[in-house]
């Protein structure tokens, strides 16, 4: 400009803190209420609040679904568990938001459509690394969780103390 080279602002504590919350609440496709839940339930329970938050998450059948490869997407992943395609121990889900425990196995259904375009993902090479709280067997087409997931197992870039933080200001 006129008076030299413009400036941004430096963004506030309290924008800072809501665009992580924004951004995890997008990559998850969560609504707010959705969130708000997920936040009160980890402050419930014992350990670092940012981790148990992230560690819900990842929990999430429509994410293990998605991270094991079984969808390409995590709506994707979401539309397969609402019209039944998932099964949880052997049993029909479909809640997309249901909380899978250690040893559960997510495998698709046999009578599935999508067996074929699944079995052609999973053989791609360009697919995403498995997290190591999962163990996923390619030719049986099932995962299961071996582990609880870390902070570190969240592909997104994501501070959760800022997301506590915002949470605990309001």
């Amino acid at each position: 400009g006129q008076h030299g080279p413009t400036r941004r602002k430096k963004l506030s504590d309290y924008a800072l803190r809501l665009m992580e919350k924004q951004k995890l609440r997008y990559h998850y496709g969560l609504s707010e209420k959705q969130l708000r839940r997920y936040m009160a339930e980890a402050v419930r329970t014992k350990g670092n609040t940012g981790t148990n938050l992230l560690a819900s998450l990842e929990r999430r059948l429509d994410n293990v679904v998605f991270r094991s490869g079984l969808a390409p997407t995590i709506p994707s992943a979401r539309q397969m568990t609402n019209h039944g395609h998932i099964l949880v121990n052997g049993k029909r889900v479909n809640i997309a938001s249901y909380q899978l425990k250690h040893n559960d196995v997510v495998t698709l259904r046999d009578v599935s459509k999508w067996k074929d375009k699944i079995e052609e993902r999973l053989k791609d090479p360009n697919n995403l690394a498995y997290p190591q709280y999962l163990e996923v067997d390619v030719d049986a087409r099932k995962a299961s969780i071996k582990a609880l997931p870390d902070a570190e197992d969240c592909p997104v870039d994501i501070d959760p103390q800022l997301i506590v933080e915002y949470y605990s200001g309001r």
